[in-house]
């Protein structure tokens, strides 16, 4: 079997397989389209290719089927939807908390590792400048921030160190565009935090109940709806993470899809002759 994401494994290095291995399994992982992302295009044109020759597609979210076959018909093929796992033994409730400036009002953390404007760090530093009764945390890659009181800067963290300061927050916010499925929300809900994100891409088919859609003009109420409700929607997103995107979980999907997917033996010249009919498509 090979495992291919094709924004990284170049179309002839697939093709190459195929062609020496009669019987691999060509499984390719769909992150979305490249245009949804403001991307190069030539991203979109090489997994397009990819696709060609793939046996097995896997989505990372329905959005991301939606985005790659719709709203870019970058993917022919269709297939399964499977979300990313989150660890839910290191992101959770309990355990190490970051050490935090005091603070006397709600703290909300986001978090980013692209500095693409649409992750919308843009729509957090207006809201920081704006909200100075309110607390936020930035983890990973914020160009420029506000240097105002109520910012603390926690700058590039790895796994342990970002859940640390999660569990120390009170919610997550995020104004990401596009996104096909975001793995700080789901650190974010395995670690019991409610989340308030811009109603785009497949971050409502993540959070599900466990959040709120907010505005720049409506999350100070969403806010105070989800801090007075902090308690229920906390132990919520924590039982989320837990029962939909575990690694126990995902990672057996992925079996059972690839196991059904697997290629039975062939002759190396029928299969150098369906590679060939596959990449003129």
């Amino acid at each position: 079997m090979l495992f291919v994401n094709a924004w990284h494994t170049p179309w002839t290095t697939v093709a190459a397989a195929a062609l020496l291995r009669p019987d691999v399994t060509v499984v390719h992982r769909v992150d979305g389209a490249a245009a949804d992302y403001g991307r190069d295009p030539a991203a979109d044109r090489a997994q397009s290719r990819v696709d060609r020759l793939t046996d097995l597609t896997i989505f990372q979210s329905s959005y991301c089927r939606h985005s790659t076959r719709e709203k870019f018909p970058v993917i022919r093929t269709d297939g399964p939807v499977i979300h990313n796992p989150v660890d839910v033994e290191v992101f959770r409730p309990d355990g190490k908390r970051a050490p935090l400036p005091a603070f006397g009002g709600p703290r909300v953390c986001a978090v980013t590792w692209s500095t693409n404007p649409r992750k919308g760090a843009g729509a957090v530093y207006a809201l920081a400048q704006a909200l100075p009764e309110i607390q936020f945390v930035l983890c990973g890659r914020f160009e420029d921030p506000p240097t105002t009181a109520n910012v603390v800067v926690r700058g590039i963290l790895d796994a342990p160190e970002l859940a640390a300061t999660l569990r120390s927050c009170d919610v997550l916010v995020t104004f990401a565009e596009n996104e096909a499925c975001p793995n700080v929300v789901l650190e974010a809900l395995a670690s019991g935090l409610p989340v308030l994100y811009r109603d785009s891409g497949a971050t409502a088919e993540l959070v599900a109940d466990c959040g709120y859609p907010v505005t720049l003009d409506d999350l100070p109420d969403r806010l105070r709806m989800a801090m007075s409700r902090k308690a229920e929607l906390g132990a919520r997103a924590r039982q989320h993470a837990i029962t939909s995107f575990a690694p126990d979980l995902v990672f057996r999907r992925y079996l059972d899809e690839i196991r059904r997917a697997l290629r039975p033996p062939t002759s190396r010249v029928r299969r150098t002759a369906e590679v060939l009919r596959r990449s003129l498509r």
